[in-house]
């Protein structure tokens, strides 16, 4: 998070929100100059831990995060994402199995499209997924590593599940339930994006080289004929 004071009191607020009896809560914020500190603060005790200092970005908060949980899962939180009712930890983590180390994978809602409101639901086979409704064993870290920091990288939460789901160590699995509403123009929208994604799937064997060179051709040009259509309308 960074310079997030007009909508981290609404993640707040969802995350304190939940039914569930168990829920730590680490805020990770970039060093904000807008007064985001402030606000988180005003939640008082209720913010397990709150870090605010410099950072390279989204990925490098979120391994400072995972070092500062002591949860058995993680679930990560954009700033201004919020889920998608009380019940939506308690509803993806019913599906855990004790004991196991794991990755619960399940249904969001895209917010901010031209098409309005969206729901998703997970399909792991075709890579379609969003961290905001995962909860994950944080152990897995100690095997698998942590998220990729590279400048110009906005896909390391992709890379992250989709090579965890290739080396089959742990137990992935879907869940029938809404966990989480996304900002669907954040860091992960844009051709940069998509175009890191098809590399990806292509280096982890989802897709063959005909496949990742016809989508990186086309994409651009279906991008523009998608934005044209809406605007007709």
């Amino acid at each position: 998070m960074f310079n997030g004071r007009r909508d981290i009191a609404r993640t707040i607020e969802s995350v304190l929100g939940q039914d569930h009896d168990h829920v730590e809560y680490v805020i990770v914020d970039g060093g904000s100059s807008d007064g985001t500190q402030d606000v988180v603060r005003g939640f008082g005790a209720a913010i397990d831990r709150f870090v605010s200092e410099p950072d390279r970005g989204v990925y490098d908060a979120m391994n400072k995060a995972i070092e500062l949980a002591r949860g058995e899962f993680i679930l990560f939180m954009n700033c201004g994402d919020v889920f998608a009712g009380p019940t939506a930890v308690s509803d993806l983590l019913a599906a855990a199995t004790p004991g196991q180390e794991q990755a619960l994978f399940g249904g969001w809602i895209r917010r901010g499209g031209p098409g309005g409101d969206q729901a998703r639901a997970p399909a792991l086979e075709s890579g379609s997924f969003n961290h905001q409704a995962v909860a994950y064993s944080r152990a897995i870290h100690r095997w698998h590593g942590h998220y990729a920091v590279v400048p110009g990288l906005t896909t390391a939460d992709y890379l992250f599940f989709a090579t965890l789901l290739r080396s089959r160590r742990a137990a992935c699995r879907t869940v029938d339930a809404t966990v989480a509403v996304i900002d669907v123009n954040g860091l992960s929208a844009g051709l940069q994006t998509f175009s890191q994604k098809q590399a990806i799937d292509y280096l982890c064997g989802r897709i063959g080289r005909p496949r990742l060179l016809l989508a990186l051709a086309l994409h651009p040009v279906y991008h523009r004929l998608k934005r044209l259509l809406h605007w007709k309308r």
